[in-house]
């Protein structure tokens, strides 16, 4: 039974008579010619393909495949072997069609004495040798091999005999069995590099420059060799002689000059990729990965500089000599870490240095003369009166029309237009339509009914604000830790190294970010109706949209603390001034402490609207304005200490903390795994609320 054309292939009539295009064919070699050197610097291999669309015997389609290197020619067995070839050039040459290869081609070779005589398509696989860039061969490839294969005469195939190239390649790559070979470590640091050796080196991947048939990968281990490019800081791309863009450097003018990431010195390796190991960098390495290079030459570039090579395996073409290393945890991976550490606690205090002599020198160069520093003030002077007048006008203009005050469609108020909301178009809720239960009403299999304990889900609504936490605000900006890859250093390495490391790079480390809570009470339907309250978070990249400010140590910074009470007082109005009149603000210790998760601790927000100023009818002056609402849960004080393991010491110290304030901690176990009406600890979860897509402009 014949077989189709696989997909996205022609047969061999058809593909002669597409004189200059690029075809995909497949066919049986009738002829193959032993690889020769070209007239130039490339090796040929002549072949015929043949197959069923030709009428004679005979007939067929002439290929002359070109490559650098004699390996990367298709390896036939004999004749039989079908071969697969993708991109070929449909030319005349002589009178006589023929396919010529480009760089782009690839091939495939079935060798006849792996086909067999029927297959079935559900259990079909081919012994094969490939391009190094062919990845997958198809099930309706492997059967048109087998029709091809069989629709020939098998008892003509014969066997060709090995080129003298290839004779000459297997001597020389296998070892004399009278000598026996003593393995040397080929592991070695950048500074230790040698001429004319073969080495394996581990290093973090700075820039990949990819090229036709090859890939430049730039790798540093943080150690000097003298031989290598001197990457001065403050340079662009790494010298002159670098380049960003396309291999001839033809797009050079149009590009913006990126600045060389580091490290600078005498650090960084160039190694030249090429196939198959370019294929596998291009397309799997990236930048700032650490990679281990397998078998690397190293040698003298143009400029006398020492850089590093790696070629195909002679023995093994297909093998690849690029790993990437992605467990940090590995000793030569931590070494590298470790100096990486100490050269940035170097380059920042040299950088600092280099930055403040810079400065002076531009300030002095830039200082400008007595006649005109009187000519700025004179225009400054000018520009000031300008500005008032103006704003005089504006006033007038104020007086006679006054701006109109944003309105809630929903009930017909006045909101806050110091407040912007996202997504305008979504309908505002209820706050008693957030926290009730029955969204989360479901059923199992069976039948039986249960309530989640919380959904994933996001709203609008409109609110107030009537209360905050913690009291004070300088403990709205906490410490965090930033995730980086030095942490596998301070997890593993004893406290002495520990310490040494807090000293520095940990403090640098660190930061600071947003971390609070607000108590909304409900501002849509009357005012005679009772309100409903919602504690809600207010942290990370939420917070940054609320205030756009960035966070920093509020204690050690005054001006920053008034700035953001003044950002604060377009939120929630007089609140703050009622609530430190109400109740003292508590030490910095204790109130820095308060944890915002898991639970809202001892000292949480009162929901009450009067608790913040003072009597009922006293309320704070602050406008309602709209936000963004999402739910989500987390695992309940409870279920974390189960999971945890905690021991009983631990709980009998909670047990006491919690009687002290008054609570009975076997009460307090059991009113968690019940069931209210706004899901406190369903299934051992508990349900939050945060505030987004609210700015206050």
């Amino acid at each position: 039974m014949a077989a189709a054309v696989p997909p996205g292939f022609v047969d061999l009539q058809t593909a002669s008579m597409k004189m200059g295009h690029d075809v995909n064919i497949m066919g049986v070699a009738t002829d193959v010619m032993p690889s020769v050197k070209s007239k130039g610097s490339d090796y040929m291999c002549s072949f015929t393909l043949a197959d069923t669309s030709f009428s004679y015997p005979g007939e067929g389609l002439r290929v002359r495949f070109f490559n650098k290197e004699i390996q990367s020619l298709p390896k036939f067995q004999g004749t039989g072997d079908v071969v697969i070839l993708r991109g070929v050039k449909i030319k005349s040459f002589s009178g006589m069609t023929i396919a010529l290869s480009s760089y782009s081609t690839t091939w495939l070779v079935f060798p006849a004495n792996s086909i067999p005589k029927q297959a079935h398509s559900k259990f079909l696989q081919i012994r094969h040798e490939k391009d190094p860039r062919v990845r997958v061969v198809s099930t309706a490839q492997m059967l048109y091999a087998v029709f091809l294969c069989n629709s020939q005469d098998r008892s003509t195939f014969k066997t060709i005999a090995m080129t003298p190239a290839q004779e000459c390649t297997i001597s020389v790559s296998e070892p004399a069995p009278a000598m026996p070979l003593q393995r040397r470590e080929k592991f070695s640091l950048i500074k230790d590099l040698q001429i004319d050796r073969f080495y394996d080196l581990v290093g973090q991947v700075v820039k990949i420059y990819p090229s036709n048939d090859c890939v430049e990968l730039s790798i540093t281990d943080y150690t000097a060799n003298q031989l290598l490019y001197n990457y001065e800081w403050g340079g662009v791309g790494g010298g002159d002689d670098s380049r960003e863009g396309d291999e001839f450097n033809y797009t050079r003018r149009n590009l913006t000059k990126k600045a060389w990431p580091g490290p600078f010195g005498r650090m960084t390796l160039m190694v030249t990729l090429w196939p198959p190991h370019s294929y596998f960098a291009q397309s799997d390495v990236k930048e700032q990965q650490f990679v281990l290079l397998q078998n690397v030459r190293i040698k003298f570039s143009k400029d006398a500089k020492v850089e590093g090579s790696m070629h195909t395996d002679a023995r093994y073409s297909d093998k690849i000599g690029v790993v990437v290393l992605k467990d940090f945890t590995y000793d030569r991976v931590k070494n590298v870490l470790r100096r990486k550490l100490e050269y940035s606690k170097k380059f920042k205090v040299e950088s600092e240095r280099f930055i403040e002599e810079s400065r002076n020198q531009k300030r002095k160069q830039a200082e400008p003369s007595k006649r005109a520093r009187k000519k700025v003030r004179k225009q400054q002077k000018e520009q000031l009166k300008e500005q008032k007048g103006r704003e005089g006008s504006n006033k007038n203009v104020e007086n006679e029309a006054p701006h109109a005050m944003p309105v809630s469609k929903s009930n017909k108020q006045e909101l806050n237009r110091n407040i912007q909301c996202s997504h305008p178009a979504v309908p505002p809720r209820a706050l008693s339509s957030i926290l009730s239960l029955t969204t989360h009403a479901s059923k199992t299999e069976n039948g039986t009914p249960y309530t989640l304990p919380f959904q994933n889900m996001n709203c609008r609504t409109t609110v107030r604000i009537i209360d905050f936490w913690p009291p004070d605000l300088a403990d709205f900006a906490v410490r965090c830790r930033r995730r980086s890859e030095f942490d596998v250093l301070s997890e593993i390495e004893d406290n002495d190294t520990t310490d040494d490391q807090s000293d520095g790079s940990e403090e640098e480390e660190r930061g600071w970010e947003w971390r609070f809570g607000l108590v909304l009470e409900d501002a849509m339907g009357s005012k005679h109706e009772k309100k409903e309250t919602m504690k809600v978070y207010v942290a990370d990249k939420d917070a940054d949209f609320l205030l756009k400010l960035s966070a920093e140590n509020l204690r050690a910074s005054p001006q920053a603390l008034d700035t953001l009470r003044e950002k604060l007082f377009l939120l929630w109005g007089d609140l703050e001034e009622r609530k430190s009149n109400l109740e003292p603000l508590p030490s910095s210790s204790s109130s820095s402490s308060l944890p915002l998760q898991p639970a809202f601790g001892n000292k949480q927000p009162n929901p009450n609207p009067s608790a913040a100023g003072g009597k009922s009818g006293d309320r704070p002056k602050s406008m309602p304005f709209q936000c963004c609402i999402k739910e989500y849960g987390i695992r309940a004080r409870n279920r974390r200490r189960a999971d945890a393991d905690a021991d009983a010491a631990d709980s009998d110290v909670d047990d006491e903390n919690e009687d002290e304030d008054g609570q009975d901690a076997n009460h307090t176990r059991k009113e968690k795994k019940t069931t209210d009406e706004r899901g406190g600890n369903l299934l051992g979860w508990e349900r939050r609320w945060r505030m987004w897509g609210v700015t206050i402009s």
